[in-house]
């Protein structure tokens, strides 16, 4: 106990009280150049992005030799502590009493490494993750970091980290909401229910907030067991159709096309049955929207969509303080066909009701060489490709050599990007849906079990779109 707690001490170094009136500790921090301040968010959700009136800023000094050995006491923290304070205290039926006191000091002393996005604190970030993961496994644990924990979920900069610290975190808050005694999805409902509005708020920054907000609920029922949310089917519903009143600003529609995936991995196909139409209804607007840019972009004659969209000052903000340049509508375009994506590499038994719909948006049979002089209808993948081919081939600049390969041997899910700066980038997956029936693969089969690789896969690729850039 004793070496844990010098640990503790020297991870506790390279901090400092920010307010003298009550305990608040920060990483020390060095002077830099001067710049603007990062975007920071208050306890009411308001966004900050006011430049800095201070004439430097501070950034993290990892070459600090207080820093460095905190960094070392850290990672042994965070690979021995819990286990080490579960062997020793494992009879005492009074655990959460005796050793209490030096887990809040504990976690009072490794919160401020999580509250810094930048990529030369990544190493002390990912090891304070590890460790708060690991004390989260113990439920004797979490009245210590419970608190702390669901405050930094809600922090502006939560997803400015990487897939490895953000897998940390998703074990993290799933053993947060598993115990209803702590924090329930109620809280976070409540939570997420919680958007500024008024005369001092524009609609951007209540736009932003929206998103944020949606961003964040749809990591907790990710990082959540199958199905333990299904009490709660009706208010996320409700919590839906709500979003779906308001204008369709992209940096909304964005989020809740990843909303709509994770609720597709993370509930059971019988508890999806209300939440069908929405799904179909939704998915079949953005493709029409996708033909209609596609069409208007090659006759010439009006704006297509996006263009429209991004003559609107109010559709390029960005919840993301290390915000992407590409246009927040084609970032909304890209999710819905990710969405496409796992609804057609889902098994048939997996989503059953879907398969009621699965011909508006492929074909598995060739529909150019029908007999039948009836008028059929046509796939959305088949029309799309086409308008694709169309605009290809309209274009003077040769594209096919900088567009990423999709065919018979990719791997599923196919869409990995995770922006694209033009909409041609789109064409090699409208391409493979347009000749789904040609080849003989998982999007085509019945049958078809996805293997553990598969499914990890789609896991990770939903993931991968929660990461945002460190800062």
């Amino acid at each position: 106990m004793k070496v844990l707690d010098n640990c503790t001490t020297i991870v506790g170094l390279s901090l400092e009280q920010t307010n003298w009136l009550r305990k608040n500790l920060q990483v020390r921090m060095t002077q830099t150049d001067p710049g603007t301040q990062p975007t920071t968010i208050d306890s009411s959700y308001e966004i900050d992005r006011t430049p800095s009136i201070e004439k430097s800023l501070l950034d993290f000094d990892e070459n600090s030799p207080s820093i460095t050995s905190s960094f070392m006491a850290l990672t042994i923290l965070s690979e021995y502590s819990a286990k080490l304070l579960d062997i020793v205290y494992h009879i005492t039926d009074e655990k959460d009493r005796i050793i209490g006191t030096y887990l809040q000091n504990l976690v009072n002393n490794v919160m401020p490494y999580v509250r810094i996005h930048v990529a030369s604190s990544a190493p002390s970030y990912r090891s304070a993750s590890t460790l708060l993961m690991n004390i989260s496994q113990y439920s004797y644990t979490r009245k210590t970091w419970r608190k702390e924990v669901f405050e930094q979920l809600f922090d502006i900069g939560f997803f400015q980290v990487d897939l490895s610290a953000l897998t940390s975190w998703k074990i993290i808050i799933n053993n947060m909401i598993t115990d209803e005694k702590s924090i329930s999805f109620r809280d976070i409902m409540n939570k997420i229910n919680t958007v500024q509005t008024g005369l001092l708020v524009s609609k951007e920054q209540e736009y932003e907030q929206r998103a944020m907000l949606i961003k964040r609920f749809a990591f907790v029922i990710y990082a959540s067991d199958k199905d333990l949310c299904n009490q709660y089917l009706p208010e996320i519903l409700e919590f839906i159709i709500d979003l779906l009143k308001l204008p369709q600003i992209p940096i909304l529609y964005t989020q809740l096309y990843l909303f709509f995936r994770v609720l597709l991995l993370r509930i059971s196909n019988k508890n999806l049955i209300s939440f069908w139409p929405i799904f179909i209804a939704e998915l079949v607007q953005i493709l029409l929207q996708i033909e209609q840019d596609l069409s208007f972009n090659i006759e010439g004659d009006v704006k297509s969509n996006v263009q429209q969209m991004t003559t609107n000052d109010l559709t390029l903000t960005n919840i993301s303080n290390g915000s992407s340049d590409t246009n927040p509508s084609l970032k909304m375009y890209l999710y819905a066909c990710k969405l496409l994506d796992i609804l057609l590499i889902m098994s048939y038994s997996g989503l059953y009701h879907f398969q009621l719909f699965r011909s508006a948006f492929v074909a598995d049979h060739d529909t150019d060489n029908s007999d039948s002089n009836l008028d059929i209808f046509i796939a959305f993948s088949i029309r799309l490709f086409k308008l694709f081919e169309r605009k290809l081939t309209s274009t003077t600049t040769p594209l096919h050599d900088h567009l990423p390969i999709i065919d018979s041997n990719s791997n599923p899910p196919l869409l990995r990007l995770r922006t694209i700066s033009t909409i041609i980038e789109l064409f090699p997956f409208f391409k493979f849906l347009g000749r789904i029936h040609l080849n003989e693969n998982l999007y085509v089969r019945n049958d078809q079990v996805l293997s553990p690789d598969t499914i990890n896969d789609i896991e990770t690729s939903v993931l991968e779109d929660f990461v945002e850039s460190w800062t």
